[in-house]
């Protein structure tokens, strides 16, 4: 039976992976208690890698970014526009979430309706799909990915201050699962990325 998923702790600074025992470990325990409590950006994302085992799943957000539109309009009745600036090289859509009327200004809560960001192929398919928060005092983003290598999904959660490093933040990851591929025997093919 294959693996249906596994999670590791990235550093989004450096492309650093969280290992116990090593100085890394240190680090992540040290951003926790010293970041954390007074409101900095944490820099390490929760990474969990999806294996693809059904041949007919797709591969690409397409389906996914298209489900989201509409449910957004039938249950929550606003829509999503895309905007004429893209953010850090990718589309971006916003939320329309209407009027509060206790205000008379565009709704400020982000419950129903996240940012969306996302990148296509050349084929048009969506292979990257990151919804973030706007408002709060920590906005997150919920950064997924599929590798155009290996059928996996890749779903890492991190500070909205990271965002710009979308780009980096994929190819490190998919250096580090190209790093884990091992033989039969279960030795390592490449050097272990992800070690700094």
């Amino acid at each position: 039976m294959p693996i249906d998923s596994f999670g590791f702790q990235y550093r989004l600074t450096d492309g650093a992976v969280m290992s116990y025992r090593e100085q890394t470990e240190e680090d992540y325990l040290r951003d926790n208690e010293t970041l954390i409590p007074v409101g900095k950006p944490f820099p390490w994302g929760y990474t969990i890698v999806y294996n693809i085992v059904d041949p007919h799943q797709p591969l690409n957000f397409n389906k996914a970014f298209t489900d989201t539109q509409e449910a957004k309009k039938e249950v929550w009745h606003f829509e999503y526009f895309e905007q004429p600036q893209k953010v850090h090289g990718l589309t971006f859509f916003k939320a329309n979430n209407g009027i509060d009327p206790s205000t008379n200004q565009p709704w400020q809560d982000n419950i129903a309706g996240p940012d969306i960001l996302i990148s296509k192929n050349a084929q048009g398919e969506i292979k990257t799909y990151i919804q973030c928060d706007f408002v709060g005092d920590v906005q997150q983003c919920n950064h997924r990915f599929y590798l155009n290598y290996m059928p996996v999904m890749v779903d890492i959660d991190y500070n909205r201050i990271y965002l710009e490093k979308w780009q980096q933040t994929e190819k490190n990851i998919a250096g580090i699962l190209d790093s884990w591929v091992v033989t039969d025997k279960g030795a390592l093919i490449k050097k272990q990325a992800g070690k700094v």
